[in-house]
């Protein structure tokens, strides 16, 4: 059984000046050594959620628990548990990338021994060493965010909160820290909670996802699970040998549950939850009539779909 690392019970969050209540209720639990994927579209309450965990909004009711016990967001011991590295870049460019990193490890009181051992431990795993001496305005964009994740994991929190960091990054580098931040996570039990208006980057690393909208929690799961369970299905397109009539289709139509079948030229087209598994009778349902397929695609579920279907909206970048 999975341990928690952070609870949130009842949490609610109304503006004063507008009265908007852009957490309303929210219950959720995410586990030590998870990454958690957060998406929602604009407005749905994402950014508030965050930054009552991060301690820069108060809630106006509700509770956070880390590791069962109730802290003060705004305590110091709260701000040692949490990591927070945000969408714009945050350092000093004068300085250098080791000086930036010292600097922030000694507004955390951290041992000047166990920093030194901290930062050379991030230079190293973040491919910084050989520019460790270059001031962070001269760095490429790649390295300034990597330089910005090692900002937040400096004082090594238990919680580490990345706000759409992946924006603009090339695909190596990309990959590069989907494997870093998965062996943070999975080999020193860290829990990690990532937001991103890029659906791919969610479904690569996220070990569950919340769909948030209107201030409440749609749908919490593996992305595998929400696929399966949620929007329009996979589709398979079918190309048969000769033509057919709606006979064919009204085959396929009856060989599995839950199919919607259409007839497109020579093609069959199957939307349907978990194609994969219902290809098998499909076919013997196809075979059976005299027809051979020559070729099958199939276009999997996506996350961004299963978006479409809870909220009814796109998600965008702000």
């Amino acid at each position: 059984m999975s341990e928690i690392a952070i609870q949130i019970q009842d949490l609610t969050k109304v503006y004063k000046t507008n009265r908007v209540k852009a957490v309303d209720s929210l219950d959720l639990e995410i586990n030590k050594g998870e990454i958690f994927g957060l998406l929602g579209p604009n407005g749905a309450g994402k950014t508030t959620l965050i930054r009552v965990i991060v301690g820069l909004l108060k809630s106006s009711s509700g509770h956070i628990l880390f590791d069962g016990e109730e802290l003060n967001i705004n305590s110091a011991k709260w701000k040692h548990h949490i990591g927070y590295v945000p969408q714009e870049t945050a350092f000093w460019k004068n300085l250098t990338v080791y000086e930036n990193l010292n600097l922030i490890g000694t507004t955390y009181n951290i041992p000047n021994k166990e920093l030194k051992e901290r930062i050379n431990h991030l230079l190293e795993g973040l491919y910084l060493v050989d520019h460790k001496k270059k001031l962070a305005s001269k760095l490429s964009g790649g390295m300034q965010r990597r330089l910005n994740l090692a900002m937040g994991m400096v004082h090594d929190p238990q919680i580490l909160l990345l706000d759409e960091v992946f924006v603009g990054l090339d695909p190596q580098t990309r990959n590069y820290l989907y494997d870093y931040l998965r062996d943070f996570a999975s080999k020193e039990n860290k829990t990690i909670i990532i937001t991103s208006h890029l659906m791919e980057i969610v479904d690569a690393l996220s070990d569950r996802v919340g769909i948030l909208d209107l201030g409440k929690m749609l749908a919490v799961d593996t992305p595998e699970n929400l696929k399966n369970t949620h929007g329009k299905g996979d589709i398979l397109e079918l190309e048969i040998n000769k033509e057919f009539n709606e006979d064919l289709v009204a085959k396929v139509q009856k060989s599995e549950k839950d199919l919607v079948v259409e007839k497109k030229d020579q093609i069959i087209l199957v939307k349907t939850l978990n194609a994969i598994s219902k290809i098998p009778e499909i076919l013997n349902s196809i075979e059976n009539e005299g027809f051979t397929v020559l070729d099958v695609k199939i276009t999997k579920q996506s996350l961004e779909t299963v978006f479409i279907s809870l909220t009814g909206k796109e998600l965008r970048g702000d």
